[in-house]
């Protein structure tokens, strides 16, 4: 089988419960898919698990998170996920790097850039780590300490 075919197989597949292989629902961002939780390591999601699988510490965890976005949300923060890659400037007029240079240290030991995001921000940006990704609050937003 091709790369290409590979690469095209691999976007259509469905999300299955790494521990009983249930799956999960087409759109993500459903009501059906609330309750689902995953684990990110190094940029990418490692795990995905149904509810009914979630240990009580798993669904804990989760609920922290999703109370944490809720939070930077409310203070005009916008969620990328990893792996990404924040940066002032442009190719003509470098900037510097806001978030994301651990992605780039993997790329450069492992040679594979697959589905890094690049996103081009305003001096002043902030960006904020959280699970999963960043936060960017754009100049003008505040970050409650």
């Amino acid at each position: 089988m091709s790369r290409k075919k590979r690469l095209e197989s691999r976007i259509g597949k469905r999300l299955r419960c790494n521990r009983c292989g249930c799956y999960a629902p087409k759109d993500l961002t459903s009501r059906a898919a609330e309750n689902w939780t995953g684990k990110w390591e190094g940029g990418r999601l490692a795990l995905i698990l149904c509810p009914q699988c979630q240990t009580p510490l798993e669904n804990a965890a989760a609920e922290a998170n999703d109370a944490e976005l809720a939070v930077a949300r409310a203070d005009g923060g916008q969620f990328l996920p990893d792996p990404v890659l924040c940066i002032t400037g442009t190719m003509e007029d470098p900037g510097s790097i806001l978030y994301g240079r651990d992605h780039l240290q993997r790329i450069s030991v492992a040679g594979e850039a697959e589905n890094l995001g690049v996103v081009q921000l305003p001096p002043d940006t902030r960006c904020v780590p959280i699970t999963g990704g960043v936060m960017v609050y754009l100049p003008g937003q505040q970050v409650t300490p």
